[in-house]
């Protein structure tokens, strides 16, 4: 998103320095209502009645002297123990204020691969928490607490410098000075400019304390040449370069403010050098990831977000609901066009076949039980069984039994049989009625039924079904082989049932 469309949306930006706090409504990247407010109950209640009309986002700039930085070299963690190790952090250094944050600087590239970390905190919280407390009791959506030293380093991320000084001037807090190396924030300065002096007298007064301050440090190494960037209208420009000796030391470079409001559209540009604007606009365009607010300061912010997310979800869904409706009613158009088709097909196939039947010739029969006869006829012939079919495995089962006599044997067809498992019940049974006796057992019953049995018992496992009609004798529980002394002196006649049918 550029900086026109991130301004376009509704904002609130705010600007505390010690005493004074600016806030302006930015509405399609304008201020539709501005106002300043002091540090007392008066100006916070005049502040509390500005908010009345606010529904949107709010940002809070900060540019105060109680702003401390330390630079940490920590052991590289994550997750959990990343947080525990900063809560000690915290905890060690800024134990008196809720405004602190931790910004990772770059990790390492040798030994243990550890983090460069910068700390820095807002060391007295009594100037920012009565307006904080404000904007929760408004219920203002509170996105981040920011310092002006934090949103500076865009300014100078197109200046190749291995150590930069960046200078600006703010009207409600004085002259800042920011110190980076390698496009990294180290420190930073405010000094209020009093009374009469002007921004170049407060520049050329406060620049050497700075680089002094700087070497004492050990931030500026030794040899090491400290190029200072400094952000001010065309008049201050040259006024300082009258004013400013160039050296192996220190070598100055002019920001012209007004080619920075004009990338920023910012209008009308300031007719002299105070940036307030420059920073306010630079935050509304790429607020920092990292702030001085925590969980509960931006309570009202989450909910906000959420409220955006849960609106754009709904639309998403409204917009698919109506895609998925649109589809649906195609595809109902289109089969209705296709049932049409079909219905007409159908009337012209059963025109045609209307046709086909009246050309038939008259019989005393109906289409339909000739229809019937002839599916019956090509079943049957589907299943007609060749008598060698059947009587083949007989024959060969005879083979093994030579004590086995036939004496007759029948054959027909039969629609009442049982059905046996895994058959096929609508095919009529092919039935063998098997005449025969048995021969050379002499007196020996027992094993004569045995040797019937056998055979049956073949037959069945090549998938005939076998019921013994009669066999040589009675040999059921009531019966009586002496009783039957004179039957069993003729030969040992029976008759067996085969029956048949395909399979499944």
């Amino acid at each position: 998103m550029d900086y026109r469309q991130s301004m376009l949306k509704p904002s609130l930006l705010l600007f505390l320095s010690v005493d004074h706090l600016h806030a302006q409504h930015m509405l399609g990247g304008e201020i539709v209502a501005q106002g300043a407010f002091n540090n007392n109950p008066e100006g916070r209640e005049k502040f509390t009645n500005f908010l009345q009309p606010i529904k949107c986002p709010c940002y809070l700039l900060t540019d105060l002297i109680e702003e401390d930085f330390r630079h940490e070299i920590v052991p590289h963690l994550i997750g959990s123990s990343r947080a525990a190790l900063l809560k000690r952090k915290f905890e060690q250094f800024y134990r008196g204020t809720p405004y602190h944050q931790a910004t990772l600087l770059q990790r390492q590239q040798t030994g243990r691969r550890d983090d460069d970390m910068l700390f820095s905190a807002l060391t007295n919280p009594a100037l920012i928490t009565p307006w904080v407390d404000i904007l929760l009791a408004k219920k203002i959506a509170l996105a981040g607490i920011y310092s002006v030293p934090q949103i500076s380093a865009p300014l100078i991320k197109n200046y190749a410098s291995k150590h930069l000084l960046l200078i600006s001037w703010e009207r409600y807090s004085g002259l800042r000075q920011t110190y980076f190396s390698n496009h990294h924030l180290q420190i930073s300065r405010l000094t209020p400019v009093q009374g009469e002096t002007t921004f170049h007298d407060a520049v050329v007064k406060e620049l050497l304390r700075t680089y002094q301050y700087l070497k004492s440090l050990s931030l500026l190494p030794t040899g090491e040449t400290l190029d200072v960037y400094i952000l001010c209208n065309a008049a201050d420009r040259d006024q300082l370069y009258n004013r400013l000796t160039m050296s192996v030391d220190m070598f100055y470079d002019f920001v012209d403010i007004g080619k920075v409001s004009a990338q920023l559209h910012i209008e009308p540009a300031s007719n002299d050098s105070d940036a307030t604007q420059i920073f306010l606009r630079q935050l509304a365009k790429n607020p920092p990831t990292t702030h001085y607010a925590n969980t509960n300061h931006t309570y009202y912010y989450k909910l906000w977000q959420l409220k955006h997310v849960l609106n754009f979800a709904s639309a998403a869904v409204f917009i698919a609901a109506l895609g998925i409706s649109a589809m649906n009613i195609w595809q109902i158009s289109s089969s209705a066009d296709e049932a049409n088709s079909l219905h007409l097909k159908t009337l012209q196939t059963l025109e045609a076949s209307q046709k086909i039947t009246a050309a038939f010739p008259n019989t005393y029969a109906q289409a339909g039980d000739m229809k019937s006869g002839v599916t019956v006829m090509r079943k049957l012939a589907q299943h007609n069984i060749v008598s060698d079919e059947i009587l083949r495995p007989v024959s060969l089962a005879l083979d093994h039994y030579a004590k086995l006599e036939m004496d007759e044997l029948t054959w027909q067809t039969s629609s009442t049989e049982p059905v046996a498992k895994n058959t096929q019940g609508d095919i009529p049974a092919q039935v063998l009625t098997f005449k025969g006796h048995l021969t050379d057992f002499a007196n020996d019953y027992r094993a004569a039924l045995n040797y019937l049995e056998q055979f049956q018992n073949d037959l069945s496992a090549q998938g005939y079904q076998v019921t013994a009609l009669s066999k040589p004798f009675d040999d059921s529980p009531s019966g009586s082989i002496a009783d039957q002394s004179d039957a069993v002196k003729s030969p040992l006649g029976f008759t067996l049932k085969i029956s048949h049918r395909p399979s499944l």
